[in-house]
């Protein structure tokens, strides 16, 4: 598996691609070969060395962009950082100008805690390290607002006001995606060089050779790799 990512950053990265476009791995495997990387996205940043990277998630509703990817849960409140969040907002910004046209996108930030916290009573991140990110990103002209409770947004009758939404961990911004596209939500690699797409799910070994797979979200992940590869040449 680690032998085809390689390959393919080789040579998206030499110009004989324009994009790549990943299947579902194996990350038990990876890690026993001896590539100790929590998934595709961290190991792409390695072999790109991109310093900062973030998961977009694309659907037919919200385009969700992650703070932390892949964490156990215990571990994910130590992340939530200032400077973490504030680097993941200004990768979620370009990457809606550069990629979908956007010229100054509206993004909406989730809080961490249930009920962002209740000033304090539920938690502290909120004032500690989310809203100092939030003013951060505004003074160097963002259009970010919230924190908003996480139960409460994604409304399904609601409007969509905003352009992206900047969520702070791994099933907070997925569980919505997925319950909404599961067939056709896609997911795309901010902050590396190169456009990089892959499908929502895993690798489901247990239907494999009986010819229940369903290819219709790796058909649109490779479209979409196409479009965001014309878009960031146009950009």
């Amino acid at each position: 598996m680690v032998t085809y990512i390689k390959e393919a950053v080789r040579w998206v990265r030499s110009g004989k691609l324009d994009a790549m476009t990943t299947c579902p791995i194996n990350k038990q495997a990876m890690n026993e070969a001896g590539y100790h990387f929590p998934g595709h996205t961290e190991l792409l940043a390695h072999l790109a060395q991109s310093s900062t990277v973030a998961m977009m998630f694309l659907g037919s509703k919200w385009k969700v962009v992650l703070v932390t990817t892949h964490l156990p849960l215990k571990d994910v409140s130590k992340s939530i950082t200032s400077n973490r969040i504030l680097a993941t907002l200004r990768l979620a910004d370009e990457g809606m100008k550069k990629y979908f046209g956007i010229s100054h996108p509206k993004m909406a930030v989730l809080g961490l805690n249930p009920h962002c916290g209740e000033e304090g009573l539920l938690g502290e991140e909120e004032g500690r390290e989310i809203l100092p990110a939030m003013a951060e990103a505004k003074t160097l002209g963002m259009d970010v607002e919230g924190p908003f409770p996480a139960d409460s947004f994604f409304d399904l009758s609601g409007h969509i006001a905003f352009d992206v939404v900047v969520s702070m961990y791994h099933d907070q911004g997925l569980i919505p995606i997925k319950m909404v596209d599961f067939k056709e939500a896609v997911n795309f690699t901010l902050g590396l060089p190169f456009v990089r797409t892959s499908v929502d799910h895993g690798t489901a070994y247990n239907i494999a050779g009986k010819g229940l797979a369903d290819p219709n979200n790796l058909i649109k992940a490779l479209l979409i790799a196409s479009n965001l590869s014309k878009s960031k040449r146009n950009y």
